[in-house]
Protein backbone atom coordinates (compact mmCIF):
# COMPACT_ATOMS: atom_id res chain seq x y z
CA UNK A 1 0.00 0.00 0.00
CA UNK A 2 1.40 3.70 -0.91
CA UNK A 3 3.02 5.94 1.89
CA UNK A 4 1.18 8.93 1.01
CA UNK A 5 3.54 10.38 4.32
CA UNK A 6 0.62 12.69 6.04
CA UNK A 7 -0.76 12.63 8.90
CA UNK A 8 -3.97 10.51 9.45
CA UNK A 9 -6.78 11.50 11.60
CA UNK A 10 -10.47 10.44 12.87
CA UNK A 11 -13.31 12.51 10.93
CA UNK A 12 -13.93 14.43 14.33
CA UNK A 13 -10.13 15.20 13.99
CA UNK A 14 -10.37 16.31 10.61
CA UNK A 15 -13.35 18.06 11.15
CA UNK A 16 -11.79 20.32 13.56
CA UNK A 17 -8.57 20.57 11.55
CA UNK A 18 -10.57 21.96 8.29
CA UNK A 19 -11.85 24.75 10.06
CA UNK A 20 -8.77 26.11 11.36
CA UNK A 21 -7.33 25.94 8.34
CA UNK A 22 -10.23 27.38 6.65
CA UNK A 23 -9.37 31.20 9.05
CA UNK A 24 -6.76 31.57 6.61
CA UNK A 25 -8.35 30.40 3.85
CA UNK A 26 -5.68 27.35 3.34
CA UNK A 27 -7.26 24.82 0.83
CA UNK A 28 -7.25 21.02 2.42
CA UNK A 29 -6.96 17.59 0.37
CA UNK A 30 -9.39 15.07 2.53
CA UNK A 31 -7.52 11.56 1.45
CA UNK A 32 -9.45 8.15 2.50
CA UNK A 33 -11.03 4.84 1.02
CA UNK A 34 -13.87 4.68 -0.34
CA UNK A 35 -17.11 4.75 2.14
CA UNK A 36 -15.06 6.76 4.59
CA UNK A 37 -17.25 9.77 4.80
CA UNK A 38 -15.13 12.13 3.10
CA UNK A 39 -18.52 13.89 1.55
CA UNK A 40 -20.09 13.84 5.22
CA UNK A 41 -17.54 15.54 6.62
CA UNK A 42 -17.42 18.42 4.31
CA UNK A 43 -21.37 19.02 4.92
CA UNK A 44 -20.96 18.54 8.26
CA UNK A 45 -18.49 21.42 8.84
CA UNK A 46 -20.77 23.25 6.02
CA UNK A 47 -23.62 22.88 8.63
CA UNK A 48 -21.60 23.83 11.57
CA UNK A 49 -20.22 26.77 9.81
CA UNK A 50 -23.50 28.12 8.37
CA UNK A 51 -21.75 27.55 4.68
CA UNK A 52 -23.06 27.11 1.48
CA UNK A 53 -21.51 23.52 0.17
CA UNK A 54 -21.15 24.16 -3.71
CA UNK A 55 -20.29 19.82 -4.16
CA UNK A 56 -18.31 19.74 -7.36
CA UNK A 57 -17.57 16.08 -8.67
CA UNK A 58 -14.17 17.20 -10.78
CA UNK A 59 -14.22 13.54 -12.09
CA UNK A 60 -16.95 14.63 -14.62
CA UNK A 61 -15.64 18.11 -15.41
CA UNK A 62 -13.98 19.08 -19.05
CA UNK A 63 -11.13 22.03 -18.80
CA UNK A 64 -13.39 24.30 -19.70
CA UNK A 65 -15.78 23.85 -17.28
CA UNK A 66 -13.17 25.47 -15.10
CA UNK A 67 -11.60 28.03 -17.17
CA UNK A 68 -14.98 29.20 -18.43
CA UNK A 69 -15.75 29.85 -22.50
CA UNK A 70 -13.64 32.25 -24.81
CA UNK A 71 -16.62 34.52 -26.79
CA UNK A 72 -15.76 37.74 -28.92
CA UNK A 73 -16.99 40.96 -27.03
CA UNK A 74 -17.99 42.98 -29.73
CA UNK A 75 -17.86 45.93 -27.81
CA UNK A 76 -14.69 45.82 -26.48
CA UNK A 77 -13.44 44.18 -29.73
CA UNK A 78 -11.20 41.34 -28.01
CA UNK A 79 -12.12 37.90 -26.65
CA UNK A 80 -13.67 37.20 -23.00
CA UNK A 81 -14.55 34.43 -20.56
CA UNK A 82 -17.75 33.31 -19.89
CA UNK A 83 -17.18 31.84 -16.06
CA UNK A 84 -18.76 28.29 -14.92
CA UNK A 85 -22.24 29.50 -13.77
CA UNK A 86 -21.81 26.24 -10.65
CA UNK A 87 -18.40 28.77 -9.26
CA UNK A 88 -19.70 31.65 -6.96
CA UNK A 89 -20.46 34.82 -7.91
CA UNK A 90 -20.43 37.61 -6.10
CA UNK A 91 -24.35 37.99 -6.17
CA UNK A 92 -24.02 34.57 -4.19
CA UNK A 93 -21.25 35.40 -1.64
CA UNK A 94 -23.44 38.29 -0.33
CA UNK A 95 -26.36 35.36 0.41
CA UNK A 96 -24.06 33.30 2.56
CA UNK A 97 -21.63 33.96 5.33
CA UNK A 98 -19.41 31.15 3.92
CA UNK A 99 -19.27 28.95 0.49
CA UNK A 100 -17.07 26.26 0.47
CA UNK A 101 -16.22 24.73 -3.02
CA UNK A 102 -15.68 20.73 -2.37
CA UNK A 103 -13.29 19.73 -5.25
CA UNK A 104 -14.57 15.71 -4.93
CA UNK A 105 -12.75 12.98 -6.81
CA UNK A 106 -10.38 15.58 -7.50
CA UNK A 107 -7.53 12.87 -8.41
CA UNK A 108 -10.14 11.17 -10.59
CA UNK A 109 -9.97 14.16 -12.65
CA UNK A 110 -8.04 13.95 -16.23
CA UNK A 111 -4.54 15.69 -15.56
CA UNK A 112 -5.93 18.32 -18.22
CA UNK A 113 -9.06 18.93 -16.04
CA UNK A 114 -6.07 18.99 -12.84
CA UNK A 115 -4.07 21.03 -14.49
CA UNK A 116 -7.03 23.88 -15.09
CA UNK A 117 -8.16 23.62 -11.37
CA UNK A 118 -4.27 24.25 -10.46
CA UNK A 119 -4.87 28.26 -11.27
CA UNK A 120 -7.70 28.39 -9.30
CA UNK A 121 -6.39 26.98 -6.39
CA UNK A 122 -3.62 28.47 -6.46
CA UNK A 123 -4.53 32.32 -7.32
CA UNK A 124 -8.09 32.08 -5.92
CA UNK A 125 -8.60 32.61 -9.87
CA UNK A 126 -9.50 31.75 -13.56
CA UNK A 127 -9.29 33.40 -16.38
CA UNK A 128 -11.46 36.33 -16.01
CA UNK A 129 -13.30 34.60 -13.24
CA UNK A 130 -12.22 35.01 -9.17
CA UNK A 131 -13.25 33.95 -6.21
CA UNK A 132 -15.22 35.68 -3.70
CA UNK A 133 -13.03 36.29 -0.25
CA UNK A 134 -15.86 34.13 1.30
CA UNK A 135 -15.45 31.19 -0.35
CA UNK A 136 -12.98 28.26 0.79
CA UNK A 137 -11.90 25.63 -0.95
CA UNK A 138 -11.46 21.53 0.10
CA UNK A 139 -10.88 18.68 -2.47
CA UNK A 140 -10.98 15.17 -1.72
CA UNK A 141 -10.23 11.28 -3.33
CA UNK A 142 -9.27 7.96 -2.37
CA UNK A 143 -5.69 6.71 -2.39
CA UNK A 144 -3.88 5.05 -5.58
CA UNK A 145 -3.81 2.29 -3.48
CA UNK A 146 -7.71 1.60 -3.24
CA UNK A 147 -7.24 0.47 -6.69
CA UNK A 148 -9.88 3.26 -8.20
CA UNK A 149 -9.67 4.90 -11.45
CA UNK A 150 -7.38 7.68 -9.99
CA UNK A 151 -4.27 10.24 -11.34
CA UNK A 152 -1.08 11.39 -9.57
CA UNK A 153 -1.62 14.67 -8.44
CA UNK A 154 1.15 16.92 -9.87
CA UNK A 155 3.83 17.88 -7.37
CA UNK A 156 2.93 21.51 -7.86
CA UNK A 157 -0.35 21.31 -7.31
CA UNK A 158 -0.63 18.96 -4.46
CA UNK A 159 2.01 21.62 -2.62
CA UNK A 160 -0.74 23.94 -2.25
CA UNK A 161 -3.06 21.88 -0.04
CA UNK A 162 -3.19 20.54 2.89
CA UNK A 163 -3.32 17.29 3.21
CA UNK A 164 -5.21 14.96 5.70
CA UNK A 165 -5.53 10.92 5.48
CA UNK A 166 -8.62 10.13 7.26
CA UNK A 167 -8.89 6.65 9.03
CA UNK A 168 -12.00 4.86 10.48
CA UNK A 169 -12.56 6.10 14.02
CA UNK A 170 -15.69 3.13 15.71
CA UNK A 171 -15.85 6.25 18.99
CA UNK A 172 -16.91 9.31 16.09
CA UNK A 173 -19.01 6.31 13.94
CA UNK A 174 -20.87 6.06 16.99
CA UNK A 175 -21.53 9.53 17.64
CA UNK A 176 -22.58 10.25 14.41
CA UNK A 177 -25.11 7.25 14.46
CA UNK A 178 -26.77 8.10 17.58
CA UNK A 179 -27.07 11.60 16.59
CA UNK A 180 -28.37 10.52 12.89
CA UNK A 181 -30.67 7.41 14.42
CA UNK A 182 -29.30 4.71 12.76
CA UNK A 183 -30.92 1.40 13.28
CA UNK A 184 -30.72 0.16 16.94
CA UNK A 185 -29.53 -3.19 14.97
CA UNK A 186 -26.71 -1.97 12.96
CA UNK A 187 -25.58 -0.05 15.90
CA UNK A 188 -26.17 -2.53 18.56
CA UNK A 189 -23.96 -5.27 16.40
CA UNK A 190 -21.31 -2.99 15.62
CA UNK A 191 -20.42 -1.71 18.91
CA UNK A 192 -20.27 -5.46 19.97
CA UNK A 193 -18.05 -6.28 16.61
CA UNK A 194 -16.28 -2.51 16.09
CA UNK A 195 -13.95 -4.08 13.92
CA UNK A 196 -16.73 -5.18 11.16
CA UNK A 197 -17.61 -1.24 10.45
CA UNK A 198 -15.07 -1.60 8.19
CA UNK A 199 -13.32 -4.23 6.02
CA UNK A 200 -12.57 -2.83 2.50
CA UNK A 201 -9.61 -4.67 0.82
CA UNK A 202 -8.30 -3.20 -2.44
CA UNK A 203 -7.37 -6.67 -3.74
CA UNK A 204 -10.46 -8.23 -2.75
CA UNK A 205 -12.75 -9.42 -5.86
CA UNK A 206 -16.15 -8.64 -4.00
CA UNK A 207 -17.97 -5.73 -4.84
CA UNK A 208 -19.65 -5.47 -1.80
CA UNK A 209 -17.88 -4.34 1.63
CA UNK A 210 -18.40 -2.96 4.67
CA UNK A 211 -17.86 0.93 5.37
CA UNK A 212 -19.47 2.86 7.50
CA UNK A 213 -21.57 4.38 4.57
CA UNK A 214 -22.76 1.32 3.26
CA UNK A 215 -23.84 0.03 7.21
CA UNK A 216 -26.13 3.76 6.79
CA UNK A 217 -27.48 1.73 3.70
CA UNK A 218 -27.99 -1.16 5.66
CA UNK A 219 -29.71 1.16 8.36
CA UNK A 220 -32.12 2.26 5.97
CA UNK A 221 -33.22 -1.73 4.77
CA UNK A 222 -34.02 -2.29 8.31
CA UNK A 223 -36.41 0.14 8.72
CA UNK A 224 -38.67 -1.23 6.10
CA UNK A 225 -40.77 -4.21 7.29
CA UNK A 226 -40.28 -6.46 4.26
CA UNK A 227 -39.62 -10.76 4.35
CA UNK A 228 -36.53 -11.94 6.08
CA UNK A 229 -34.83 -13.47 2.94
CA UNK A 230 -35.38 -10.12 1.04
CA UNK A 231 -33.56 -8.19 3.81
CA UNK A 232 -30.55 -11.06 3.89
CA UNK A 233 -30.47 -10.44 -0.23
CA UNK A 234 -30.28 -6.16 0.15
CA UNK A 235 -28.08 -6.22 3.19
CA UNK A 236 -25.27 -8.93 1.54
CA UNK A 237 -25.61 -6.43 -1.71
CA UNK A 238 -24.56 -3.88 1.06
CA UNK A 239 -22.01 -5.15 3.03
CA UNK A 240 -21.04 -8.70 1.98
CA UNK A 241 -22.80 -12.22 2.29
CA UNK A 242 -20.35 -12.50 5.61
CA UNK A 243 -21.61 -9.91 7.30
CA UNK A 244 -24.99 -10.34 5.87
CA UNK A 245 -25.62 -13.38 7.82
CA UNK A 246 -24.12 -12.35 11.11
Amino acid sequence: MENLAVRQVSPNGAKASIVRAFKKQRPIFIWGPPGIGKSDIVRQIGDSMEAHVIDIRLSLWEPTDIKGIPYFDSKQGTMVWAPPSELPDAKMAKKHKYIIVFLDEMNSAAPAVQAAAYQLILNRRVGTYTLPDNVLIVAAGNREADKGVTYRMPAPLANRFVHLEIKVDFDDWFEWAVKNDQHQDVVGYLTFSKKDLYDFDPKSASRSFATPRSWSFVSELLEDDDDENTTTDLVSGAVGEGLAVK
